[in-house]
């Protein structure tokens, strides 16, 4: 939800930089009105996107300036899409340092972040935003978030998480207990459905081996079809490429309905410090085993 003050500092922020690099946002069309320039960027990325301002106006000369103006700039799920007209060869490196910088910092205040995901939607967010994010998500509403953000809880030493927040950085203990609380409920599919997810084990397991410990579903909805989110646990480090690998291995085995995330063991002793904490949680607190593929036995 966007406030009233976000929608004001990013109406300043499209004048001043429109006013100071008024060539970057020229409009090709006959009128005026024409082919507009669409910019929906956070508040927090202002910053990032005005020093790209700034490196486009001394790469690109005024003689090549005619044929260069940008044509879509926003957030997509945590990452910065960018697209524009011309000079392609002088633009790489800006704006790659850009997305680069984008992706490590957090879209609503500009300090460190990391791409978070929460019920099914990425940003870049640092651990204070990542828990703001957590509360309006909070599966028993408003109200109820309110009350438990203001009373005081054991497991942070009879402070209320509002006392725990103001103190300082959240620490993982305020976060795992927001984490729980936006959990969506655990699944139950039926006979048909389980029987069906037995058969990614041995797909799963002819990618990753031993290292595949356990596989669970979590974000299932039957009356919607067979779909859902798959957890697999992997013992060790998860190379950036074995989720995209296992991923396509599992779309060619018919089951491309599936979203695959991968956790590992540390994931699941640290959720909050988790390279995906929103999987990590659905793994311990919202999701059913899938048991292991036990092939027919012939008669």
């Amino acid at each position: 939800m966007v406030t009233h003050d976000e929608e004001h500092k990013h109406r300043a922020f499209l004048a001043a930089a429109q006013l100071k690099h008024a060539w970057q946002f020229q409009r090709r069309g006959q009128r005026p009105d024409d082919d507009p320039v669409e910019i929906d960027i956070p508040v927090g990325w202002h910053a990032l996107l005005n020093q790209l301002f700034a490196d486009v106006q001394q790469r690109v000369p005024e003689a090549e300036r005619g044929g260069f103006r940008w044509r879509r700039m926003r957030a997509l799920q945590g990452a910065l899409e960018i697209r524009f007209d011309g000079v392609r060869e002088r633009m790489t490196a800006a704006i790659a340092r850009a997305r680069d910088a984008a992706a490590v910092t957090c879209e609503t205040c500009g300090h460190s972040g990391l791409r978070r995901q929460v019920a099914g939607t990425h940003r870049v967010s640092c651990d204070a935003h990542f828990l703001d994010r957590l509360i309006q998500s909070d599966v028993a509403g408003e109200q109820a978030a309110r009350r438990w953000w203001a009373t005081p809880h054991p497991g942070l030493g009879e402070r209320s998480p509002a006392e725990v927040a103001q103190a300082g950085p959240p620490p993982d203990v305020l976060l795992d207990l927001a984490l729980r609380r936006a959990m969506p409920a655990t699944p139950r599919p039926n006979g048909a459905h389980r029987q069906r997810l037995q058969g990614v084990w041995p797909v799963l397991r002819d990618h990753f081996g031993e290292r595949l410990r356990s596989l669970r579903l979590a974000e299932f909805e039957p009356g919607s079809g067979p779909g859902g989110t798959l957890l697999a646990q992997i013992a060790g480090e998860i190379d950036p490429t074995a989720q995209a690998g296992a991923a396509t291995r599992l779309a060619r085995a018919g089951f491309s309905d599936l979203r695959l995330r991968l956790v590992t063991d540390g994931d699941l002793q640290a959720p909050a410090r988790a390279n995906d904490p929103w999987s990590a949680m659905l793994a311990l607190e919202a999701s059913v085993t899938i048991p292991r593929y036990q092939p027919a036995v012939p008669r």
